[in-house]
């Protein structure tokens, strides 16, 4: 009787203590706060409890919220008094770029043959703090592509004519690799435009963040632009072209972005122009010197007369000077040192005058003036130099000046257009020489004989490549490798997981299956030990046999030993190292 009752009791404590752990299989979602401002984060958590071997979590509908950062999966497993417990949590930081209401959808888990979910979450979102001269237009570009946008954007936004704006166009990126490729630049209609030299672009070291979520940023271009006239400037977008995340075995996701436009109001110049104002908008000084006042006549004068300040410095022309009607005058040399850089444009702008007085005598020029328009004060100003007076002394009888009449810019040697007629040996044909006959003709009826040749016995070599199906096998197990892994590349974009654990185990498999000529089923860990010891010492069996095992145990179990986009990494960089062992 003890013998019939000890089995029984022991059935029933077990059936007993199935139908209590699966009274406690639980399944939920929760968020740290369900109230948050634009660019603030929240934790969202969604954990399945005690469920058994092969259930699954699926992702949740954010509903409009921006994931910042995640998904991150952790597993535990606790044994307490005998009693095995174990848990399956994913966590997301979510965000919202614009205040309203939000409702985070349920989230759905596999748990033996039926489905169960979470309860929705409702979330609140308020407006929060911008900070930045430019928070409107990242705003309007981080709505079109919260992952990827460029934005164009002024130090000012109301200007004079022909004062100076500093205009930049940056990139903003969440991926991790982006290939650059053409691009429109924007039209510049009623500007004058200066660039700006940057170098070679580069990401800048420290990321910043845009309404909760964190870029890695490049200021593709800077450039200075002067209004030509008055009223309201449009810079029109900027449209790019990348490819995102190439790889080794993909040329990358294509995208096209599209900058905003930018908007300029251009105020005219008061109407009282004075009447020796040179056109000059911004902080002008002048300087006017000469090496000598007192000379004889007939000999040369110098005299310098140099802008220098922070203006449209390119746009002045060369004053003109009241010279007495006994100096002779020329046309001046114009000498620039010009910088353009993020403080706009700077520098100085020289004037050479070569005069000749003619008669002696004392000369009074007077005070040289000019005009500018200051746009911080919204005045005119005037520059003025010293009064300047010559001494022109009795020249030397018969004596005539020297002078060296300075050009605009220097003269350089562009070539010689003009050469002598070669004569001597011109390398002609001797007379009687003709084609027929002669090497060259018989090469030439040859030829297509020696094509067809070729041509037939690539065919044949061909033909017998094709007849070896192990072969083609063996030399394609790395191209059929990359189209397996390019599928598990897009399940890892769009974060899913059973799809990327079946194509990364399939690429894993196959490739070594076509290798070396195998059936799937015979690929095991004493197979790779057996066909790939000799690499490394072993190191590369080892490393095979660790990726397809935790592929396996991904594909039917929720637990991960590393981040799937490691495993991928390592598969790709694997299978690139057998391929080049293998032919060394």
């Amino acid at each position: 009787m003890n013998r019939i009752l000890a089995p029984l009791l022991m059935c029933i404590a077990l059936l007993g203590g199935t139908a209590v752990h699966a009274q406690e299989i639980t399944f939920k979602a929760s968020a740290d706060r369900t109230e948050i401002a634009t660019g603030d984060a929240l934790k969202l958590t969604v954990s399945l409890v005690n469920a058994p071997m092969g259930s699954a979590i699926g992702n949740p509908a954010f509903g409009g919220l921006v994931v910042v950062q995640g998904p991150f999966d952790s597993n535990s497993f606790s044994n307490i008094n005998g009693r095995m417990g174990s848990s399956v949590t994913r966590t997301w930081y979510l965000t919202a770029m614009q205040p309203g209401d939000y409702t985070i959808g349920s989230a759905m888990a596999r748990v033996g043959g039926g489905m169960i979910q979470t309860e929705p979450i409702k979330v609140h979102v308020t407006k929060g703090q911008t900070t930045g001269p430019n928070s409107a237009q990242l705003e309007q570009a981080q709505k079109a592509d919260p992952n990827l946008f460029c934005t164009i954007s002024l130090s000012k936004s109301k200007v004079y004519v022909g004062e100076q704006i500093l205009s930049t166009y940056t990139l903003y990126s969440r991926y991790n690799s982006l290939q650059p490729g053409d691009y429109d630049l924007p039209k510049l209609d009623g500007f004058w435009a200066e660039e700006i030299e940057l170098g070679e672009t580069s990401w800048e070291k420290v990321p910043q963040t845009v309404n909760g979520i964190r870029y890695n940023v490049a200021v593709l271009k800077k450039q200075v632009l002067i209004p030509q006239h008055g009223g309201k400037l449009r810079i029109e977008p900027m449209t790019l072209n990348y490819r995102v995340n190439p790889s080794f075995f993909s040329s990358g996701t294509p995208v096209r972005i599209k900058s905003n436009a930018a908007e300029v109001t251009v105020m005219d110049l008061p109407e009282n122009k004075p009447a020796d104002y040179i056109g000059a908008v911004g902080d002008l000084h002048l300087e006017v010197k000469t090496a000598a006042t007192t000379v004889k006549a007939n000999e040369a004068i110098d005299l310098t007369v140099r802008f220098s300040g922070r203006a449209n410095l390119r746009l002045i022309d060369a004053p003109k000077l009241a010279f007495p009607s006994d100096f002779e005058s020329y046309d001046p040399k114009m000498t620039d040192k010009i910088t353009v850089n993020g403080g706009g444009m700077s520098g100085s702008r020289e004037f050479q005058y070569l005069v000749i007085p003619r008669h002696e005598g004392d000369y009074d020029i007077g005070t040289l003036t000019y005009s500018y328009f200051d746009p911080a004060s919204g005045q005119y100003k005037q520059l003025r130099s010293e009064p300047l007076t010559f001494h022109i002394q009795k020249g030397d009888p018969n004596a005539s000046a020297t002078i060296s009449r300075p050009s605009r810019t220097d003269v350089q040697e562009l070539g010689k257009d003009i050469r002598f007629i070669r004569t001597g040996d011109l390398a002609l044909e001797p007379s009687g020489h003709h084609l027929f006959g002669s090497w060259p003709y018989v090469l030439g009826l040859l030829a297509p004989v020696g094509a067809f040749i070729a041509f037939f016995s690539w065919r044949r070599r061909r033909a017998r490549l094709l007849a070896d199906t192990h072969g083609l096998r063996r030399r394609g197990a790395d191209k059929v490798a990359r189209q397996r892994l390019k599928a598990a590349e897009e399940a890892l974009t769009k974060n899913d997981r059973t799809a990327f654990y079946d194509a990364l185990g399939k690429a894993l498999e196959g490739y070594f299956a076509d290798k070396f000529d195998l059936g799937v089923a015979e690929v095991n860990a004493a197979m790779v030990t057996a066909k790939l010891g000799h690499l490394d010492d072993g190191a590369v069996a080892r490393a095979y046999n660790a990726l397809l095992s935790d592929a396996e145990m991904a594909r039917f179990a929720p637990f991960e030993n590393r981040p799937r986009q490691a495993s991928y990494d390592e598969a790709a960089a694997l299978i690139r190292r057998i391929e080049d062992q293998l032919r060394a």
